[in-house]
């Protein structure tokens, strides 16, 4: 082989290996050529914006790595603030300031002995001496029907909405439809833990709780597509409406595009959007209708439907 060719082919391989070398480290918060621990941006976050940062990039929430998953880490590192299984970069300071302050409380409060106890009860019975016992009337057997609750009695003449939209949940190849709950008032995003299962969520450990991350795109806007971090609850089990609307109130609402087609039937939703991803979501848009009627506010998945209904 000719001497200027084998020096082409090495200069090529060098290139290579520097190309690699530097897509190795390129951060993935600021497009910079260095680890996440040591990018500017990343550090002046809070410790929230910065478990939303490592989980939507994909990095190991225990290292900080790029290259494997948190379930894959093998650095036997912990938090230097509370030892659990996250990055001291991630701890989340206000959690565990409370969890101290209610330990130091604790530990302020004398514990009785067995003695002082006793003298205690000694001392309670000089200075209140044992009444004799009246007999009480034979109690009534208590009813086991359990009474009306008060959404039954509040919802007896009316039945309230809340705001849901069909969304499409991508995992890796596969994409599934799944009703969610627009909720400004939940701080966090979550699901039911057995729908993460169901649909091979990949999850992540953080401290005692566990979180994932998905691609969430709407029905009607193909070019709409969120990056969104859920929480995983044990139990996420809302049901809405309690009672089905009547074609009445339905064909008000035939004019638009609506987020969920079936907000008028009774259904159980698992899976919350709440106010990290509202500013996303919510569109301008709001329609009035009948007095005594649910509302309709615009989306990124549709109108969605909410209030309460009054309405035969």
């Amino acid at each position: 082989m000719a001497p200027r060719q084998q020096n082409a082919r090495s200069a090529r391989a060098v290139e290579s290996r520097r190309t690699r070398g530097i897509q190795s480290y390129r951060c993935r918060v600021c497009r910079g050529i260095h680890p996440l621990r040591k990018c500017a941006r990343f550090l002046k976050l809070s410790a929230e914006k910065r478990l939303r940062a490592v989980l939507i990039n994909q990095y190991c929430a225990n290292c900080l790595a790029h290259e494997h998953s948190t379930g894959d880490c093998r650095s036997g590192d912990r938090c230097k603030k509370c030892d659990r299984s996250h990055h001291t970069l991630l701890h989340m300071h206000e959690q565990v300031s409370s969890l101290s302050r209610s330990r130091a409380r604790s530990r302020r409060q004398p514990v009785p002995t067995r003695q002082a106890a006793s003298a205690s009860s000694q001392r309670s019975r000089r200075h209140n001496p044992p009444t004799q016992r009246r007999s009480s009337p034979p109690r009534r057997p208590e009813s086991t029907t359990p009474g009306p609750s008060l959404s039954s009695l509040l919802q007896r003449h009316s039945v309230n909405i809340l705001p849901t939209a069909l969304v499409k949940l991508e995992t890796g190849t596969k994409t599934f439809e799944t009703a969610a709950l627009i909720d400004p008032c939940s701080p966090m995003s979550c699901i039911d833990a057995s729908l993460a299962s169901a649909f091979k969520l990949s999850m992540t450990n953080v401290g005692d709780e566990k979180v994932c991350t998905t691609t969430i795109r709407s029905r009607i806007d193909a070019n709409t597509k969120l990056e969104v971090v859920l929480k995983i609850e044990p139990r996420v089990r809302i049901r809405t409406p309690v009672r089905a609307l009547s074609d009445t109130v339905v064909s008000k609402y035939r004019d638009i595009m609506l987020a969920d087609d079936g907000f008028h039937r009774p259904a159980t939703v698992s899976m919350v959007l709440g106010a990290d991803i509202y500013p996303k979501v919510i569109q301008s848009g709001f329609l009035t209708f009948d007095e005594g009627m649910p509302v309709a506010q615009k989306t990124v998945f549709g109108w969605i439907v909410s209030g309460a209904c009054s309405l035969p």
